[in-house]
């Protein structure tokens, strides 16, 4: 039996190559787990994986009034693949470790918004030619 159970059941087998993960909300419904890893030069295995997990929704009712409101609960399979990648992260990483990965992080992040927003400003110049 594997050490991370819910990792291999998610495909993930090389779990000493993972350097970090992130996760985020991706609106009300949706969780959204990237898992990173240090790939040995000439490596065509990819760098990053990304996992989408639904979250179940449930009615909570108020004591104040007989409206009930919708909750949305986090997936207790995602909850436990972070559980393990926790273990896994801390286990073998320096905080310099940690803070580069951040950075480099943070580096993705900055051109991934440098793409989107050319192609809005691209998108708006062709509108206005239109009016």
């Amino acid at each position: 039996m594997s050490e991370f159970p819910t990792l291999s059941e998610m495909g993930i087998s090389r779990c000493n190559e993972i350097t970090h993960y992130v996760l985020r909300p991706d609106g009300k419904s949706r969780d959204i787990l990237r898992i990173f890893y240090k790939r040995k030069k000439g490596s065509v295995l990819p760098e990053r994986k990304t996992f989408k997990f639904g979250r179940s929704a449930k009615m909570v009712a108020s004591s104040n009034s007989n409206i009930g409101s919708e909750v949305f609960e986090i997936s207790p399979f995602l909850l436990k693949a972070v559980s393990e990648l926790d273990k896994i992260v801390d286990g073998h990483h320096s905080n310099s470790d940690k803070l580069k990965a951040m950075l480099k992080h943070v580096e993705q992040l900055e051109k991934d918004m440098k793409f989107a927003t050319g192609e809005i400003k691209e998108l708006i110049k062709s509108i206005q030619k239109d009016i």
